[in-house]
């Protein structure tokens, strides 16, 4: 295992045992192995194992933990998901609260293929993410004399197709697919499914061109409690 996975096992160790202070701490003894004294003792300090780094000033609240909050919604540009080791080493370094997201908003531009839920759903960070969020943007139309939007979409119906057939579906609880200008080719790839079985809510109707008896089979297969 590369150094940069075992940074992402240890991380992943402490999200998954968010009460327990024993991972960080475990945690801390590597960063000191590994030369990062400072962030070490940051982390045994808030654990409440030790004096208060010399050289931190202005530390962050003990309650902490080591570790900052994790945002209610994570904001992540497509274009980082083409970059994996580059995500990947952000994360560990700048940014190791993603590990314990659950909710993860995708943007910045457009899915046409499976690969970025590949890259996404296989990164340890993302481990504990259950809601999925790729919402076009809706843009003012300048050219117009009165106040009229047009849609940018995120995703395409093929990105949709090819989302509908991944296996890691199977955890996601709530799909946020408004704004994209989708068709019915879309709505039927999600009825089509095999892994959307755990979907408690989908979000669809707004912003999509949906015709005929296609949002009745979609009504059909997730229930009127789930989709709109």
């Amino acid at each position: 295992m590369d150094l940069l996975s075992q940074h992402e096992a240890f991380l992943r160790a402490i999200f998954d045992a968010p009460d327990d202070d024993t991972p960080r701490l475990v945690y801390a003894d590597f960063l000191q192995e590994h030369g990062d004294e400072e962030r070490a003792t940051l982390i045994r300090w808030q654990c409440g194992r030790g004096a208060k780094p010399a050289t931190v000033t202005s530390a962050p609240p003990k309650s902490w933990r080591g570790f900052p909050p994790t945002p209610a919604e994570l904001d992540l540009r497509l274009e980082r998901l083409l970059d994996t080791n580059t995500l990947r080493g952000d994360i560990v370094r700048s940014s190791p609260e993603f590990f314990a997201a659950t909710t993860v908003r995708l943007f910045g531009g457009r899915v046409t293929s499976g690969e970025p839920f590949d890259v996404l759903f296989g990164l340890a960070a993302f481990a504990l993410v259950t809601e999925l969020e790729l919402i076009g943007e809706e843009v003012p139309d300048l050219d117009s004399d009165f106040t009229t939007f047009s849609l940018v979409p995120v995703i395409t119906p093929a990105g949709v197709a090819a989302l509908a057939q991944h296996r890691s579906l199977r955890r996601i609880t709530t799909l946020d697919l408004r704004n994209n200008d989708l068709d019915n080719d879309a709505a039927r790839a999600l009825v089509k499914s095999p892994y959307l079985d755990n979907l408690k809510r989908l979000r669809l109707l707004e912003g999509n061109r949906l015709r005929g008896r296609v949002w009745q089979q979609v009504i059909e297969r997730f229930g009127e409690d789930v989709v709109g």
